[in-house]
């Protein structure tokens, strides 16, 4: 049963993507990407590091909340190389075990940072949502509901409410969380989300979901597609809250779907919605993979050298 469980995210993936590969147009979708201008390419190119950098950013900044302070740049080889593993249930938590690998930070000192940036992006996310929903008329009920919940969980880790959940979030695939590490976070999470820090980690996580929106914005206005900027903030948050909530690996079928829906809800042809989605897609989570594996490799060299043994030592242990 527990195999079973830890197995059914990628099953209930494969069956997204089979249907999404079934209905569309992909002669159509391929002939739009053939003309896909180089510049745009350079563009999403340059927008997907800004995205980056900006995540690297601030979690530097709330690790020195946390009281952790450690380089900027042992700080972003940490959070990148983790990148393909984050893509999993709960598989942030990784970045945990990334920068005690790299740092000699404690994984119990550095945990809280799962849940935090999780808020921070829920908030950002939440505002963008809202003031789109509102100036387009549309989906207002749920973008209240959204920053509702986000605010909500703030408050809740703030008094330290997390802890009635465990039993529920310990049913989650790779969770196992201890009333003890729960008791750590409330310490922890009330320094962090404190007056003096949440403002300036709140702003640093819009700009972070203003350079997503803009990598949706160009994905569909480079490829001959018209949609606006609030718009664009709604294709880029719901995908990312519908994979979030679906706990399949990187949202993969389910974002997608929902991707498409919006942009056909928006009046965009669906082959410029497919061919627009897979641009996003690609630019966000397929380079962000492509980042952290350069940085595996950094990391492997700055520990080990060039030598191989060590990887496949720590493999067969």
């Amino acid at each position: 049963m527990k195999r079973l469980r830890r197995i059914a995210p990628f099953i209930i993936s494969l069956i997204l993507v089979l249907v999404l590969v079934s209905y569309a147009p992909w002669a159509k979708v391929a002939r739009i990407l053939g003309d896909f201008d180089l510049s745009t390419i350079f563009l999403l190119l340059g927008l997907s590091l800004i995205y980056y950098g900006l995540k690297s950013y601030r979690f530097w900044w709330l690790l020195r909340a946390m009281h952790i302070h450690k380089p900027l740049s042992l700080v972003t080889l940490s959070y990148i190389s983790a990148q393909p593993v984050s893509l999993l249930p709960a598989g942030e938590i990784y970045r945990s075990n990334a920068l005690e690998r790299y740092t000699d930070v404690p994984v119990k000192q550095s945990l809280p940072q799962f849940t935090i940036q999780g808020l921070l992006e829920g908030i950002a996310m939440g505002t963008l949502a809202l003031i789109s929903a509102w100036t387009l008329g549309t989906l207002r009920i749920a973008a209240i509901g959204l920053t509702i919940v986000a605010l909500l969980s703030l408050i809740g880790l703030r008094k330290g409410y997390f802890k009635y959940f465990i039993a529920v979030i310990n049913r989650l695939p790779f969770l196992n969380v201890t009333a003890e590490t729960v008791e750590r976070f409330n310490r922890q999470h009330r320094d962090v989300l404190s007056r003096r820090n949440l403002p300036a980690l709140y702003g640093q996580s819009l700009l972070i979901e203003l350079s997503g929106t803009a990598i949706a914005y160009v994905s569909v206005v480079g490829i001959g597609g018209h949609i606006n900027l609030f718009q664009a903030a709604l294709l880029y948050v719901i995908p990312v809250i519908v994979g979030f909530i679906s706990l399949l690996p990187g949202g993969l079928g389910i974002s997608e779907q929902s991707a498409i829906g919006v942009l056909v809800l928006s009046d965009v042809s669906v082959e410029h919605a497919v061919a627009a989605t897979l641009i996003m897609r690609v630019t966000i989570v397929g380079l962000g993979v492509v980042y952290g594996g350069i940085a595996l490799i950094i990391g492997h060299v700055r520990l080990y050298g060039w030598t191989l043994r060590p990887a496949a030592e720590s493999l067969t242990s």
